[in-house]
């Protein structure tokens, strides 16, 4: 007896996410984030259990991500070139969360993060933006520069965050558009998946249409 939702895309998911107030230093532990920056779970309606807490907040000039993966039985590993075959967090934005469209526009974003770093910097993190057709970048952007991250690796797992600052995002108007498009899928080696709000069989990487919805709240946070 099949006890899953077969088809999330009769749904709309958002949350919202209040404003920080104070800095949050990207140094790859999570002292700065409380638990009402937790993003909801979403992996119950699959049937399954989460292994990460994903957090997210901003501010007038930075949108910041977190991430703590936990009980991971294989090392923590990354490929620096295709970044989805193993640890790594991808992350979609769009800065005016148009659901009508379904295709990449100067709005739409494609980041990744890596816990480890590329070539010999394998003991920093890294971040960068990949290109989609109708995005405003040409190519993948590898150890973005607008992107500060951190991470730290543990026995079991590891954590991260990072500030994507507007210089990555131009089109960011917080303001004038509280609404923000949002999904995120986080790589395992140990074979597990968690997204939000959509998984593997959704066109998410090609289509914003898919994306959940963020509302950022003007409600300042410590």
């Amino acid at each position: 007896m099949q006890t899953v939702i077969p088809n999330l895309y009769f749904f709309e998911f958002k949350f919202k996410s209040s404003k920080r107030v104070s800095n949050i230093k990207i140094d790859g532990n999570l002292d700065d984030w409380l638990p009402f920056y937790i993003v909801p779970d979403l992996m119950h309606l699959r049937n399954s259990v989460a292994f990460a807490n994903v957090y997210f907040t901003w501010d007038e000039e930075n949108i910041y991500i977190g991430l703590n993966v936990a009980r991971k039985r294989n090392p923590v590993e990354v490929d620096s070139n295709r970044f989805w075959r193993k640890d790594c967090l991808e992350l979609w934005l769009d800065m005016r969360n148009d659901k009508t469209k379904g295709v990449y526009t100067e709005h739409t974003h494609q980041f990744f993060f890596l816990p480890k770093g590329r070539k010999g910097d394998h003991d920093l993190a890294t971040a960068g933006e990949a290109n989609q057709p109708g995005s405003s970048i040409q190519e993948i952007i590898y150890d973005h520069k607008d992107i500060q991250v951190a991470s730290v690796i543990k026995m079991d797992g590891y954590s991260l965050e990072a500030c994507i600052s507007r210089n990555a995002i131009s089109t960011y108007d917080p303001i004038n558009y509280p609404f923000i498009g949002i999904n995120y899928h986080i790589n395992d080696t140990d074979g597990r998946t968690q997204w939000w709000s959509c998984g593997t069989d959704f066109p998410r990487h090609r289509d914003p249409s898919t994306w959940g919805t963020v509302e950022l709240i003007d409600k300042t946070k410590l």
